[in-house]
C-alpha cells in the first residue's frame, strides 16, 4: 500500500531536507504563571533551523540543522553546527566539513562528537563526521544500490568509539517506498547491517540508543495497509536486530523520534501520536524490561520533539499550535509524577518550536526555532534559533 497520509508526507518531506508515574499537571503550556525562571543564551546572529541538539560529554553541548537561502523554487539549503561549553555559555558557530550534512548529533563515548546528516553522495554514500579535539573526520557510510536519497536519522554509541550504531532510511528508484536502514560503526568504518524483514513498502527509523554491545534499541515508524503509521520498535541482542511487539502502542497511529536509555531495563520513547482523526497527540513510552507501556504526562495535544535523561528521570519538549502558532509544550518526570516545565513563549509571530533538551549538571536547555511568519509574498521567513536554560 503506498498511500501516504498527513503525518508520513510532513515526515518525508523533513527526511529529504534535510517506571510509570501518574500525571502531575493537567496545563504544561508556556503559559502557565511558573514560566518565567528560564534564561535565554544568545546563538550568533543570523537563520537557522534547528534539528537537534545533544550534550557530547559534561560540559560540551551542541546544536545542528541547516540555513535557507533565496525565495521560492530558487530556495536552498547549507548545514550548520553550533558548541557552547557550560549552561550559561554563549553559543559559538564551528564551521562544518564540506559535504557533511547536519541533521543529527550525538557522543561516540569517550568524548567524540559524530554529526550525520540526512543527504546521499553522487557515489551512494552517507557522509558522517567525527569530531575530537579540534579535528575531523570525514567517511561514508555505505548506502544500497540504485539509492534515491537515503541518510542518518540517529546515532549512539554502543561500547565506546568502536562500537557506534546509526539508524535511519533508504530510498529506492521507486520514490514512494522508504525502507529502515541500519549501520555499525567499528572503529575504521561503517557497515550495513541486516535488518527484521517487515511486510511493508514504508518503514524508517529515527533513533537509536543502547546501554551497552548487546542492548540496543532503535524507533521509527512503519505503515500499514491503511496508510496511517504506527510507532515502530527494534531490539539488537548482540546477535542480531528483531521488531519488539507491544501491544500498548502497536494499536497507536504514529510514529516515534527519540530515544534515551536510563538503564538496561529502563528506556523512554518519545513522539506523535496521529490517525485519522488528525488530532496530534503527544506520545511516551515506557520501557521496564517486561515490556514497553505508554505514559500520560498531562500534556496532551501537540508533537514532540525532544527528549532526554535527567537527574531524577526523564523530559521531554515540542509544540502545538493554537491558532496558527506555535506554542512550547514540555513536561519532566520527577518524583512526585510528571510536572510542566513552564517554557517561555516567543515574541515572533509565529511562535517557537522545540526542537531538543539536554541536562547539563543537573540543568536543563531547550533550543529550537523562533518562527517569524512570513513575508508579503507569503512565504515563511527564516526562522531564527533560540536556547533557554534554567
Amino acid at each position: 500500500m503506498k498511500r501516504r497520509t498527513a503525518l508520513t508526507t510532513l515526515l518525508l518531506t523533513g527526511t529529504l531536507l534535510a517506571t510509570a508515574a501518574p500525571a502531575g499537571a493537567q496545563d504544561t503550556g508556556a503559559d502557565h504563571p511558573r514560566a518565567r525562571a528560564w534564561v535565554s543564551n544568545d546563538f550568533p546572529a543570523g537563520n537557522a533551523n534547528l534539528q537537534e541538539a545533544a550534550r557530547t560529554d559534561g560540559r560540551t553541548a551542541w546544536a545542528v540543522g541547516f540555513r535557507m537561502f533565496g525565495e521560492g523554487k530558487g530556495r536552498s539549503t547549507e548545514p550548520v553546527a553550533f558548541t557552547r561549553s557550560g549552561a550559561d555559555a554563549a553559543w559559538r558557530e564551528l564551521p562544518l566539513p564540506d559535504g557533511l550534512n547536519a541533521r543529527t548529533v550525538g557522543d561516540d563515548g569517550t568524548g567524540a562528537t559524530w554529526v550525520t546528516g540526512l543527504k546521499t553522495t553522487p557515489e551512494g554514500g552517507i557522509p558522517t563526521g567525527r569530531y575530537q579535539d579540534g579535528r575531523w573526520q570525514v567517511q561514508n557510510a555505505p548506502a544500497p544500490e540504485h539509492t534515491f536519497a537515503a541518510g542518518f536519522g540517529g546515532v549512539a554509541a554502543a561500547g565506546g568509539p568502536n562500537d557506534a550504531w546509526g539508524v535511519g532510511y533508504y530510498q529506492p528508484d521507486d520514490h514512494l517506498t522508504f525502507l529502515g536502514l541500519i549501520e555499525h560503526w567499528n572503529g575504521t568504518s561503517w557497515e550495513r547491517v541486516a535488518a527484521p524483514e517487515l511486510d511493508t513498502d514504508y518503514w524508517t527509523l529515527n533513533a537509536v540508543t543502547a546501554t551497552g554491545p548487546s542492548d540496543v534499541w532503535a524507533a521509527g515508524t512503519i505503515g500499514t495497509p491503511e496508510g496511517w503509521p504506527r510507532p515502530l520498535l527494534l531490539h539488537y541482542d548482540g546477535r542480531g536486530w528483531q521488531r519488539v511487539s507491544s501491544p500498548d502502542l502497536d494499536s497507536r497511529y504514529g510514529e516515534l523520534t527519540q530515544l534515551v536509555a536510563v538503564g538496561p531495563h529502563n528506556i523512554w520513547a518519545s513522539g506523535t501520536e496521529e490517525g485519522p482523526d488528525r488530532n496530534p497527540r503527544t506520545l511516551v513510552a515506557h520501557y521496564d524490561g517486561t515490556g514497553w507501556t505508554h505514559q500520560d504526562t498531562g500534556i496532551g495535544a501537540g508533537h514532540l520533539h525532544g527528549l532526554t535523561r535527567t537527574r531524577a528521570g526523564v523530559a521531554v519538549v515540542g509544540e502545538t499550535s493554537r491558532n496558527g502558532v506555535y506554542q512550547p509544550i514540555g513536561a519532566q518526570l520527577t518524583p512526585s509524577g510528571w510536572q510542566p516545565l513552564d517554557l517561555p513563549q516567543s515574541t515572533t509571530a509565529g511562535g517557537r518550536m522545540p526542537r531538543s533538551i539536554m541536562d547539563t549538571g543537573g540543568r536543563l536547555t531547550v533550543v529550537g526555532d523562533d518562527v517569524p511568519g512570513k513575508d508579503a509574498n507569503g512565504e515563511r521567513l527564516p526562522s531564527v534559533p533560540f536556547s533557554v536554560t534554567r
